[in-house]
């Protein structure tokens, strides 16, 4: 049978769904639109952020800068990439409760999630290893990789925002049960 946005693919459960959208808290503030468009403001803030200052120190580590031309800048961009970071995380987290059922759903909603821990574990971790700093091909390969997950993650999202589930009478008419 075909799912509210007609994909068939992986979502997380329908009852872990339904638990936090009956939630006390997510009723009380579900129709707060106030709330709704600021979270969603701090979030693509973040996100446009994030993404502005991350594509910049990875075309950095690509080349396309002159050598050394960003070093000094690179501490200060580090100060405001890291809490954008971590402001896009939070309103993501607080969208995803504002309307569990609503963002849960999305085709895309786990491939972006499992894309951002990527992400940030290839920031954490992979970008660290000294063969990845200090071999100029590997360098280029990780920015690359870095650059290819974000970038991902971004067209997830514009997916999942676009997405619009089916029309239950369109549903019905597709049943191949008749």
């Amino acid at each position: 049978m075909l799912d509210v946005y007609g994909r068939g693919g992986l979502h997380l459960p329908v009852d872990m769904l339904v638990f936090l959208a009956t939630s006390n808290l997510r009723i009380a503030v579900y129709g707060l639109r106030w709330l709704y468009g600021t979270l969603r403001f701090l979030h693509l803030f973040g996100m446009a952020s994030f993404f502005g200052l991350i594509m910049l120190l990875e075309l950095n580590r690509l080349g396309m800068f002159a050598a050394g031309t960003l070093q000094s800048a690179k501490l200060p961009v580090l100060r405001i990439m890291n809490p954008a970071f971590v402001l896009t995380a939070v309103t993501g987290v607080a969208l995803f409760l504002y309307d569990p059922i609503g963002v849960g759903l999305h085709t895309m909603f786990l491939p972006k999630l499992a894309l951002v821990a990527v992400g940030y574990a290839h920031a954490r971790w992979i970008q660290r290893v000294p063969a990845v700093r200090n071999r100029m091909s590997v360098k280029r390969a990780s920015a690359a990789v870095a650059l290819t997950i974000w970038v991902l993650v971004i067209g997830c999202s514009t997916w999942n925002h676009i997405e619009r589930p089916f029309n239950p009478a369109d549903v019905h008419r597709m049943d191949r049960r008749d």
